[in-house]
């Protein structure tokens, strides 16, 4: 249930981009998709939705600065013999938890492994995306954005994924058309 919820939002998230943006000689199709990752069950149902589409959309998985091992796994995985798909026969080399206990805003993201690392990394890299390190400034930019201007009281975990489209900004060219998961409201 949790992973049809996961690409339910996926799905929603690339037939309203499509119905808002597209003509019948442009279909509109997502480039990228940001989305926060503790345990990474949502970045990676969230994606494997989206990626139903015509094309497959980046997945760019946002971690806190001081909590990303899924970032690690990521580099690590990338240096095997075999890269990604090799990633699994090397759990241990590649997913090894935070060494001391960290701190964020967005301390729902907080988690000591990302225990669904597998398809996140096989999502990023089939769309081309990456992960995403964000510091607390970022975090807290994201947040007053998603409350300013699109009136979403989101928690600074819940906007955590706009926090990685703020530190990805200077890559990212006006034409192509993102979309960031907010969710979880502030308590």
């Amino acid at each position: 249930w949790c992973h049809d919820g996961g690409r339910t939002i996926g799905w929603e998230l690339a037939l309203q981009y499509e119905v808002a943006q597209s003509t019948r000689e442009h279909p509109a199709l997502l480039d990228r998709l940001f989305v926060q990752v503790g345990g990474g069950a949502l970045a990676s149902c969230a994606w494997s939705g989206a990626a139903d589409q015509a094309n497959v959309p980046m997945l760019h998985a946002v971690q806190a600065e001081g909590c990303a091992p899924l970032v690690r796994a990521w580099q690590r995985a990338n240096s095997l013999a075999g890269g990604v798909a090799a990633a699994g026969a090397h759990w241990r080399e590649c997913m090894v938890p935070w060494e001391s206990e960290p701190a964020s805003l967005a301390d729902g993201i907080l988690d000591d492994e990302t225990y669904d690392w597998l398809p996140v990394l096989e999502a990023m890299d089939d769309g081309h995306g990456a992960p995403v390190v964000v510091g607390e400034p970022h975090v807290l930019e994201a947040n007053d954005l998603a409350l300013r201007v699109a009136g979403v009281d989101a928690s600074h975990t819940g906007s955590a994924g706009l926090a990685g489209l703020l530190a990805l900004r200077a890559d990212v060219r006006p034409d192509e058309r993102v979309a960031v998961v907010l969710s979880g409201i502030r308590r």
